[in-house]
């Protein structure tokens, strides 16, 4: 994969943690707006995933060494709560929550990619 390639790709998961962020700022404001089925959303919660958003678009665009890490843990709470999320919506209602789904397969690709952002780095 070229470094365009990448860098692209990483703007992207940067566009996408953005659009996050806004979600997350609009239910702080507009609570009626979270599913019934969630039972934290609360504007606590909300408000930390604005920090995490935030720190996530800094982290895909600069790639500190701790970054790494900090995917994975999010990624794992991720698969947690939008897993849960979307298994119990599907379960109940028969309704497939994309953006669960896209949280759930899209935080593990932003994983591989910057373990191998990191490889390359190295071999520099």
């Amino acid at each position: 994969m070229s470094n365009k390639t990448k860098h692209i790709l990483f703007i992207i998961f940067a566009v996408l943690a953005f659009a996050a962020l806004v979600y997350h700022a609009f239910a702080i404001y507009h609570p009626e707006t979270d599913p019934p089925i969630i039972s934290l959303a609360t504007s606590l919660r909300h408000a930390i995933f604005i920090v995490i958003n935030i720190i996530f678009i800094y982290g895909v665009l600069k790639r500190p060494k701790w970054f790494i890490w900090f995917v994975l843990v999010l990624t794992l709470q991720q698969w947690y709560s939008h897993g849960s999320y979307a298994i119990e919506l599907w379960q109940q209602q028969h309704i497939i929550h994309w953006i669960s789904v896209a949280d759930i397969l899209l935080l593990p690709l932003l994983l591989i990619l910057l373990i191998v952002d990191k490889k390359n780095k190295q071999q520099v």
